[in-house]
């Protein structure tokens, strides 16, 4: 497998529960994730159906992301194999992401209980199946002949995984948390009415200027033109005072 970025070191709290296949990676998926908080509880011959009491006791602790291997030890009924996956995401509902590895297609069956965790994606949002079968079809020296627990380079395999999938999470948390703030304008004044000045131009008080023009430049051209309309009006009084002309 490519070497994947490691996942940033924002103290995330990850817990990891799983079989004897996730037992076989633990050391492997604890390196990946250094500058984490990252526990891994599996054991040997475990099945989801005894790790829900795990995951209840557990939940409290829980922080960011849950890693699941699970699924090995439990029979193919598929109605017995949802209802279990069903209780296992109501008891992490609340988890910010939930990362369930796959079974690899080891015997009849298996292919389908895979279905059965994508199925469930769109009943969690908070989940992700990650494909391992994908990742052991292409690379069968990742485990031994019996198809499920992992050599030496598969548990690396699975720790880059594992860490591929975290940094995905991260990141997809910055995009969701980082706001683009629209860039600020200033609206420009709304154009006067043709012939007269804009209202910021009309403004009076102080010494200064208006960011529209010299408002003090208007104050003489409104005098002026008071002082006009008394001159004309005085002249119209007196022509209209004097007495008609005597006719001889």
């Amino acid at each position: 497998m490519a070497a994947v970025p490691p996942a940033r070191a924002d103290g995330l709290r990850i817990s990891a529960f799983g079989d004897s296949v996730m037992l076989g990676a633990s050391n492997a998926i604890v390196s990946s994730l250094a500058g984490n908080d990252v526990t891994v509880d599996a054991h040997e011959d475990v099945s989801l159906l005894g790790s829900l009491g795990t995951l209840q006791a557990a939940r409290p602790t829980i922080g960011d992301v849950v890693v699941l291997d699970l699924g090995y030890n439990d029979g193919s009924d598929l109605t017995a194999w949802r209802d279990r996956i069903d209780q296992a995401m109501t008891i992490l509902q609340g988890v910010p992401k939930v990362i369930w590895l796959d079974q690899h297609d080891w015997q009849a069956g298996r292919a389908e209980m895979n279905d059965e965790l994508v199925a469930a994606m769109q009943r969690y949002p908070n989940l992700e199946v990650v494909d391992w079968n994908a990742v052991v079809v292409s690379h069968p020296e990742y485990v031994y002949g019996d198809g499920v627990h992992l050599t030496p380079p598969g548990q690396v395999a699975m720790g880059d995984l594992v860490r591929d999938r975290v940094a995905a999470f991260i990141e997809a948390r910055i995009a969701a948390t980082t706001t683009t703030e629209p860039p600020t304008t200033t609206a420009k004044p709304a154009a006067a009415a043709a012939g007269a000045p804009a209202k910021s131009q009309l403004r009076t008080g102080g010494s200064g200027s208006s960011a529209g023009g010299d408002d003090n430049g208007w104050i003489p051209v409104v005098i002026a033109g008071g002082a006009l309309a008394l001159v004309l009006a005085l002249v119209l009084r007196r022509q209209w005072s004097r007495p008609p002309p005597r006719r001889g």
